[in-house]
């Protein structure tokens, strides 16, 4: 599987984070909706249950950086009381951070940055009484987070993708532009187009004496997946999408762990993580109707991993 990159330049806020498993289950959707369930299992579905998916992607990234890894959070870096600071509010590392990283090397707390120029923000909207349909006398209001990026700024994907399939990748993530990302597309959020070719970015595998791996992805690890290592986990309530008409579109809670994941493997690996079958996903009662429909889902939660050579790792 060979690492490409490609860029997306938001059009409108979005609602939703851009995280991998999020960005994967879409471009199922994509190929569900352009060339039918069939073509979906064959390509996707079928590879992924066996732990071999056509691509894996990483949590989309402000242009220029990259997620920060985790271990560099460990109390044992010898970060000053300041940087320390620094590091623990920090999300993002430039490119050139990233590769001192990779490199073995401790980069510059100058390299770290808390937003990466994403800015976060809240849109009230009117509560909307169930008995009357209407708005309270009260006028209450909820919040939804959306999120912006400066002007001519870009958003980063990075894809490992099985020799063969980029410009099917690509033609999906293009299909995707005209669909929007997330939650409320259908009112406009999320609206972004393909700013680039996919173009490789051998770069970021090129490591001379690889001992470990960072993943670029949010994601679930497999039971056969390195456990050593630094990670922030976190639980994730997703919903299934508007397709099937269910009363239960919650999906069962997921623990995730956040991009920026660290362990030591001994030798590289190109992706973790696992897609998480439908039984682990729903409810019973849900599983049942669907499999009597003949409809198989999965949660995609696979993470996109590089090189590294970490001396704290490497010392565990």
């Amino acid at each position: 599987m060979t690492l490409h990159r490609l860029q997306l330049r938001p059009l409108s806020p979005w609602c939703s984070h851009w995280q991998a498993d999020t960005l994967f289950g879409l471009l199922c959707w994509t190929c569900a909706r352009t060339d039918g369930t069939e073509v979906l299992h064959r390509e996707i579905i079928g590879p992924a249950l066996a732990g071999q998916p056509p691509f894996v992607v990483s949590d989309a990234c402000p242009d220029g950086f990259l997620p920060l890894p985790t271990a560099l959070k460990a109390q044992r870096v010898p970060w000053s009381a300041a940087d320390r600071k620094t590091v623990r509010k920090a999300r993002w590392i430039t490119r050139a951070g990233f590769r001192q990283f990779q490199r073995g090397e401790l980069p510059s707390s100058a390299a770290l940055h808390r937003t990466g120029g994403i800015r976060e923000s809240a849109e009230f909207h009117n509560l909307i009484s169930r008995e009357s349909n209407t708005t309270s006398d009260g006028g209450r209001l909820f919040a939804v987070p959306t999120m912006t990026l400066g002007e001519q700024r870009r958003l980063t994907v990075f894809a490992r993708i099985v020799d063969g399939y980029e410009s099917r990748f690509f033609e999906l993530m293009q299909c995707l532009a005209t669909y929007g990302f997330g939650a409320d597309a259908s009112v406009g959020k999320g609206e972004f187009e393909v700013a680039s070719d996919l173009e490789p970015d051998p770069e970021l595998d090129d490591v001379a004496t690889p001992n470990a791996v960072t993943v670029l992805s949010t994601f679930q690890p497999a039971v056969t997946d390195p456990t050593e290592g630094f990670w922030e986990s976190f639980v994730k309530f997703g919903k299934l999408g508007p397709d099937f008409g269910l009363e239960n579109i919650f999906k069962r809670p997921m623990l995730l762990l956040r991009p920026g994941a660290c362990f030591w493997t001994g030798s590289p690996l190109r992706l973790v993580g696992r897609a998480i079958p439908m039984p682990d996903l729903l409810a019973h009662d849900v599983v049942a109707e669907l499999l009597s429909r003949g409809t198989e889902l999965v949660h995609p939660a696979f993470g996109l991993t590089v090189p590294v050579q970490w001396p704290v790792l490497a010392d565990r």
